[in-house]
């Protein structure tokens, strides 16, 4: 695998981490956030701890592209991608939505809500990798 690739691979999922948790986040879902802000810090205190956020989303991108590197097949490109963008819904949002709701007294249509959209852009991150880096299929 080319560090070019991995590279870019990790620029692009960051990138659309980025947007798309700004979209799910700060615009579909913040009417719902809004009406239980008992549960959150303050909009000075999110923004204060904003690079806690950046952070954590590299961190995760860097992981996936790492992750799917290592286990690459030499089969479809959006069918590897889709799966393992599947893959990392389930250890990662389903999983933390569901103990979120389990833990806090948030309403169960918030974690439905984090789960389908932190899923489509864990498919989307899958594909976006998936298309970057995974080498051209010789089959």
């Amino acid at each position: 695998m080319s560090t070019g690739k991995t590279i870019g691979a990790i620029v692009a999922g960051f990138v659309l981490q980025s947007a798309g948790g700004y979209l799910l986040h700060d615009i579909l879902l913040m009417p719902e956030y809004q009406a239980t802000a008992s549960l959150w810090r303050a909009p000075a205190a999110i923004n204060h701890h904003m690079w806690a956020v950046v952070l954590a989303n590299a961190i995760f991108v860097i992981g996936a592209v790492l992750l799917y590197i290592k286990g690459v097949e030499q089969k479809s490109r959006i069918g590897q991608g889709i799966r393992f963008g599947i893959l990392l819904a389930l250890v990662t949002t389903v999983f933390g939505s569901l103990t979120s709701w389990a833990t806090m007294p948030m309403p169960h249509q918030l974690a439905v809500h984090w789960i389908l959209g932190e899923g489509v852009l864990c498919i989307l991150l899958g594909l976006v990798i998936a298309i970057i880096a995974q080498p051209k299929s010789t089959a």
